[in-house]
């Protein structure tokens, strides 16, 4: 005798597929902030691939600083890189100028308009930016290493554009165009920085309880806090001794000088 009652199991199937009928699982996504096509065959291609995720470090880099060392200088520094990446976004749109095609990857279509480069124009603005910075109020630098650290970022910067180029990412046009937006851009802020510290405006911020409850400070154009740090530990050098006794654990501070 044939049972005409469906099995938990056959219900179960048939609703499952009355369902991936309905809703059709989506295809699987991709984080873009890190993803970067390059040529395995190629080992410079892999190389630049990573030389080409400077803007996506130098975020997390950003947001690091700003969570531990608390300067005003950094946030709105970052405010401005943010605001340089919202131009980019806009003038992409504008100009709507695709990007070099590379072989039958399609996904590279998804990846929006090329001009300008966002990767030339972010890494033009920082280095603007802190070039500015250092050779016009970062009195505490030595002439050496205002050099020293300038000559890095420049070349920094020039990497990582020739990167997108070279992975077929940009064009020099795209790349060239995003890399003059950026020293203007990085340029006229700074300039807005300066002049709103001049109008004390910074300092009313500071002023701010949100501010103050956070210990927002704006010490970074005149002291250097890795040299701060360094000679307070020197100063009060403390050693701390751990031990356990009688089940309890106990720290012993022995001060070295």
């Amino acid at each position: 005798m044939v049972s005409i009652i469906p099995t938990a199991t056959t219900a179960g199937s048939t609703m499952q597929t009355l369902l991936d009928n309905l809703c059709p699982p989506l295809p699987p996504a991709s984080l873009r902030f890190t993803h970067v096509y390059y040529d395995d065959a190629d080992p410079w291609a892999h190389i630049m691939a990573w030389i080409s995720l400077a803007p996506q470090t130098l975020c997390v880099v950003y947001l690091t600083l700003i969570f531990s060392r608390r300067e005003i200088e950094t946030i709105m520094l970052f405010a401005g890189q943010l605001a340089s990446e919202a131009a980019n976004h806009i003038l992409k749109r504008i100009l709507r100028e695709e990007r070099p095609k590379y072989g039958t990857m399609s996904d590279r279509d998804n990846l929006g308009f090329g001009l300008p480069s966002a990767h030339a124009q972010f890494m033009a603005f920082y280095t603007t930016y802190l070039c500015l910075w250092m050779f016009l109020r970062a009195h505490h630098f030595s002439a050496r290493k205002r050099s020293f650290r300038a000559t890095g970022l420049v070349l920094l910067t020039l990497i990582v554009s020739y990167s997108r180029v070279y992975l077929f990412y940009h064009t020099w046009k795209q790349v060239l165009l995003g890399l003059v937006i950026g020293i203007i851009t990085g340029s006229g802020w700074f300039v807005i920085c300066v002049a709103v510290r001049e109008l004390g405006i910074v300092d009313k911020v500071l002023d701010l309880a949100h501010c103050r409850w956070f210990y927002v400070k704006d010490t970074s154009h005149y002291r250097s806090f890795v040299e701060d740090e360094f000679a307070q530990w020197s100063a009060g050098r403390i050693s701390y001794v751990s031990y356990f006794s009688d089940r309890k654990f106990f720290v012993e501070e022995r001060k070295l000088r």
